[in-house]
């Protein structure tokens, strides 16, 4: 049987509905299917939990909706039979970064359910006892560690939520299944706190130690009852617990160990007992204690701690004190200091990247999301094109849930800067927003796609997006749509909004499409594509190139640099990387002419280079394809000189390049030619080199880049090349 597609449309799962409580499929009739079509889909169904980003299509296999009040016990008992699945997997894995990995990812999944209305933590806990009591023999090993990590990783994050009212029972549920895993008859030995892993070895304590001190007794006091349950410590933690008895005493002026990480996480929601920790975890990492102050807003001299939080003390750290963390560095750094240039110096590199690292966290991530967004209209408002830079990095790279609503309005927000003529010198800036913008496009749900874009059309709001220097922006998009046409089983419905759609495109940004990409497109938009065909406005590319080729390299044509300049920097001329191109092919001396293409580069505005790399694609599409002999020599020829302009001479991106080579209209005859050019760039000696220059590099550095002082200075040091225009 196929399964759904996790992570790519939402709307594939309504062939897959399933009863909310029996997981199996509706029948209405007694036809007759197949044994296994009869029985509950168990299978399938943890199949979709296990992975990441899966919670929006689980509830819609079910067919409820996420904010219902009606807990849905069928996910609660998948999660749980995911946790012991990991358990006994955990057991298998000798090497403790794969445990770490399996149950980071576990925590990530289970963390997403849980902050559901209709999914409670105590529901998947109370299963896990029950299947655990049914097992013939005591659960060893560290899987019932690991298991413990990650409740720990939840515990006050969750079950303090509003939504959530708390009672004895929530909580004496983990009690007993703390008393079923750790029935050892001897104390468990303290583990080396300087190793990550002992924050796994004492999560079951710190669990205790947390519900019987902090939690239960609140409760207790709460409800004016006398009848607190006592619960005695298990034998196989009562060292573990006396030591967390006497971390309360310690000093926290420094990090010295994971015992710092380790009592914060049992302190709970205690403003008071919170503080001392912020302040000395904000003092090593975050806070600037310098004097010093840049000269400007915009100046490059960084001051403060250059290390982010390591990620293996994030890890360590619970969900509720990373949030903690988040908030507290957005409310008294970003939001005092960043928009202040006599304050500015309080940012300092290393609160800015572990603010990043947080970001990778989805209870961190959500939790923040919606400031950020005020944040970057903010920033944009301002015109601190720094700042957008950054922000930019941060949704590309850092976050992966954000909803069709956000996405949108990030677009809108972002494509604005690309059409200011403010950020014409900021070559960085341009590529980082373009990164940004294909991949919100490119992680559109495809439900939410077809159902959102109409509303979001009729409300202007992606009005900013398309422009007339984002041809490649605005053909993705389309793509999209049609991909999402397809997958929701609409190809043969066209719908006005589309048409209409298509039309201020084309206006906007004349486009084709191959004859074979608009066979696998939905039939409306294939015929409407074919009912408005537009002009080749490239058919004379070639003889333009060399007629500017005879006028560089003819002196009579060109007198002097100036002349030169000016003319391949006039708005109407694209064709100067061309000519470059064709330089490179014949062995021309370019010692006489780098200088002067740079000049022209500098002249050039950032937008007006897509025009630039457009007319280099159409210009090598044409050279290969026109060439009657496609010989090896010839192919490798022309990759080695593309190749060379973007790691020697360093005037093109060739990522950006190969972008616009394959969104180009092509005949399916001339289309193997691109991909042989492709392996060619690939494989060139001169890509080899770099690639392989960087890896020793990379491999020389270890792999806890996050342990290591002034990583990017080291870095930047032994590895200089840079690029002249990304």
């Amino acid at each position: 049987m196929l399964y759904p597609i996790v992570g790519y449309s939402n709307y594939a799962s309504i062939l897959w509905r399933l009863h909310y409580a029996k997981l199996k499929f509706h029948q209405t009739a007694p036809l007759p299917f197949d044994r296994a079509q009869v029985q509950p889909q168990t299978e399938l169904f943890c199949y979709v939990i296990k992975q990441l980003n899966s919670r929006d299509l689980a509830f819609s296999l079910v067919g409820i909706a996420r904010n219902v009040k009606q807990r849905i016990t069928a996910i609660e008992e998948s999660l749980a039979d995911l946790l012991i699945w990991n358990i006994f997997e955990t057991n298998k894995i000798q090497d403790f970064e794969g445990q770490l990995h399996l149950w980071t990812v576990t925590a990530h999944i289970v963390l997403v359910y849980v902050q559901n209305v209709c999914i409670a933590l105590s529901g998947i806990l109370n299963t896990i006892n029950i299947k655990i009591a049914s097992f013939p023999g005591s659960i060893y090993g560290t899987g019932r560690d690991w298991l413990m990590w990650l409740i720990g990783q939840m515990l006050c994050h969750v079950l303090n939520k509003n939504h959530v009212k708390s009672t004895w029972s929530d909580y004496l549920v983990l009690l007993d299944l703390i008393r079923t895993l750790y029935s050892d008859s001897q104390p468990i030995p303290e583990p080396d706190y300087r190793d990550f892993q002992s924050v796994v070895s004492v999560a079951a304590a710190s669990n205790w130690y947390f519900l019987t001190t902090r939690v239960i007794p609140v409760i207790a006091a709460s409800t004016q009852s006398n009848s607190l349950p006592q619960y005695q410590t298990p034998n196989a933690l009562y060292l573990h617990v006396e030591a967390l008895k006497s971390l309360e005493d310690r000093k926290l002026s420094s990090i010295d160990d994971y015992r710092f990480y380790i009592s914060w996480n049992i302190v709970g929601n205690d403003t008071k007992l919170n503080s001392p920790y912020m302040d000395t975890l904000f003092k090593v990492y975050i806070l600037n204690t310098s004097q010093s102050i840049p000269a400007s807003h915009m100046s490059h001299n960084v001051f403060g701690p250059s290390e982010g939080i390591p990620y293996r003390s994030l890890d360590a750290m619970s969900a509720h004190v990373k949030c903690l963390i988040a908030r507290q560095y957005y409310s008294d750094i970003i939001s005092k200091n960043l928009f202040n240039p006599t304050q500015w110096s309080m940012v300092s590199p290393g609160g800015v990247e572990s603010f990043a690292r947080l970001l990778a966290y989805p209870e961190v991530e959500q939790d923040r999301l919606k400031e950020l967004l005020n944040l970057t209209d903010t920033i944009i408002n301002k015109n601190w094109y720094l700042g957008a830079h950054l922000l930019a990095e941060l949704f590309t790279f850092r976050l992966h849930r954000i909803p069709t609503s956000i996405r949108a309005q990030l677009l809108q927000q972002f494509s604005g800067i690309l059409a200011s003529p403010l950020h014409a010198g900021h070559p960085q800036l341009h590529c980082a927003i373009q990164n940004l913008l294909l991949n919100l496009i490119l992680q559109f749900n495809c439900t939410d796609l077809y159902n959102q874009v109409p509303k979001l059309i009729d409300s202007k709001m992606l009005q900013s997006v398309f422009t007339k220097e984002s041809e490649e922006i605005n053909k993705v998009f389309i793509l999209c749509i049609a991909r999402s046409f397809i997958v929701t089983g609409s190809e043969s419905m066209p719908v006005p909004w589309c048409t209409e759609f298509l039309t201020q495109i084309l206006q906007i940004t004349p486009h084709g499409w191959s004859a074979s990409t608009l066979e696998t497109m939905p039939t409306f938009m294939a015929e409407w594509y074919r009912a408005h065909p537009i002009n080749d406005i490239y058919r004379d590319i070639r003889a333009r190139v060399d007629d500017d080729y005879k006028k560089l390299t003819n002196s009579a044509s060109l007198a002097n640099e100036q002349e030169i300049v000016k003319h391949f920097s006039q708005p109407t001329n694209t064709t100067c990387l061309c000519v470059f191109l064709k330089l490179t092919i014949e062995d021309r001396p370019l010692r006489s002419y780098i200088n002067t293409f740079y000049e022209i580069f500098k002249n050039l505005l950032t937008r007006s280079m897509n025009g630039h790399y457009r007319t280099l694609a159409e210009y090598i599409l044409r050279e290969i394809t026109l060439q009657q002999n496609h010989s090896q020599t010839f192919m490798q020829k022309y990759a080695d000189a593309v190749v060379l302009m973007a790691t020697r001479y360093n005037i093109i991106q060739l990522d950006r390049l190969l972008l616009i080579l394959f969104l180009r209209p092509l005949e399916e005859s001339k289309t193997p030619y691109v991909h042989i050019l492709f392996y060619f760039m690939i494989n060139s000696n001169t890509l080899s080199e770099i690639i392989k220059d960087f890896g020793n590099i990379a491999r020389s550095i270890s792999c806890d880049i996050w342990s290591m002082k002034n990583f990017h200075e080291k870095f930047h040091c032994e590895y200089i090349k840079v690029s002249f225009y990304c």
